[in-house]
């Protein structure tokens, strides 16, 4: 009855054995089959909730439940700080994944998720992008430059040739960063000034909005033309009231969602009718082919589903498996007596 653990540094080896691509490659393609046979009889993946809060900071911490008919239940346990990184010097979001046995509620493993949310996230925009984008080397705009935007920009360079990335965020650290923290793609990058983020808009193929925007600040960018075949990743909003992007895009656009029950509480549909939103992700996958029109916007509204958080911690535990990373521990209490919780004490 021991537990599967990984820990920051378990992670950090299997992406060193794996490498980046191929590990981007793995969990896009994971995403694609999972999503293929997904079954919402046989799923059980709730919206996320939690607590959140303004004291002693503003932030959140929520859980990510999922549990497939036979499977185990996979919960993520997500907290989301907004000023960490300046306050703080510490990642917005902090994330922990557990796996537990539906037969006995044995835990059956606990990793890191920090870094699986941020996998997965791209993961998902990649998928959305090769099922949307148009199907040439693009220009690709990122609109806030923080942590996301890496493992964004990483899961589209693997679906579609980039020519050119241009980004735009309002903080001077991660903008002066970013060209560096994306060395490993080997692309082109030039900043977006202040002021340019409409005509940058206008200008892409793939358009990637995830930033850190207040409640009720938004959206991130104003009215703009956008090329008749734009692909947006929306990735920013997660609270209600926080958006990134202008209703006029949307009105005119093909909404995707990751999970529409919660993308119509947090996420960029909280400005769409319901009945002008299109397929989930999921469905457009099992439709095998896209509904999108040759000349139409797209967008995919991606605030986070928990079978994606299921999907990253079971391709990092086969990985640990193939590998031989990570460690083992009984962390439960097991009495030989299971009628006597002091048996092992005496």
């Amino acid at each position: 009855m021991e537990t599967r653990i990984l820990g920051a540094s378990d992670l950090a080896i299997l992406v060193d054995r794996v490498g980046r691509d191929a590990l981007m490659d793995r969990m896009i393609e994971a995403l694609r089959e999972r999503f293929a046979g997904h079954d919402a009889e046989l799923v059980d993946a709730r919206p996320r909730a939690g607590f959140r809060y303004d004291k002693p900071a503003l932030g959140l911490v929520e859980w990510m439940p999922t549990h497939e008919v036979g499977g185990p239940v996979v919960i993520k346990m997500v907290g989301y700080h907004p000023t960490n990184p300046t306050q703080r010097s510490l990642p917005s979001v902090l994330a922990t994944s557990s796996m537990w046995d539906t037969e006995t509620g044995h835990l059956l493993a606990i990793s890191d998720s920090t870094l699986l949310t941020a996998l997965r996230t791209g993961a998902a925009s990649g998928l959305a992008t090769d099922l949307m984008a148009i199907d040439t080397p693009i220009t690709v705009g990122m609109i806030g430059l923080g942590a996301q935007a890496v493992t964004q920009l990483h899961a589209i360079s693997r679906v579609r040739t980039v020519q050119r990335v241009v980004g735009y965020d309002p903080s001077p650290e991660p903008a002066d960063s970013f060209a560096d923290r994306i060395a490993f793609l080997g692309l082109p990058f030039d900043p977006c000034p202040e002021g340019g983020l409409e005509s940058m808009a206008a200008e892409v193929d793939v358009l990637v909005t995830c930033t850190s925007i207040d409640i009720g600040a938004g959206p991130v960018v104003g009215d703009f033309e956008p090329r008749p075949w734009l692909h947006v990743n929306a990735v920013g909003a997660d609270f209600p009231g926080k958006l990134e992007l202008p209703t006029s895009l949307l009105e005119s656009a093909l909404v995707i969602p990751d999970t529409l029950e919660q993308c119509l509480l947090e996420g960029e549909c909280q400005q769409v009718p319901a009945h002008r939103i299109g397929p989930d992700l999921f469905e457009v996958v099992q439709a095998e082919e896209t509904t999108k029109e040759k000349a139409q916007v797209t967008v995919f509204d991606s605030t986070g589903w928990a079978v994606e958080d299921d999907v990253a911690l079971r391709v990092m535990l086969e990985l640990a498996d193939e590998h031989d990373v990570g460690r083992r521990l009984q962390l439960e209490s097991i009495p030989r007596d299971p009628y006597d919780p002091y048996g092992e004490v005496r």
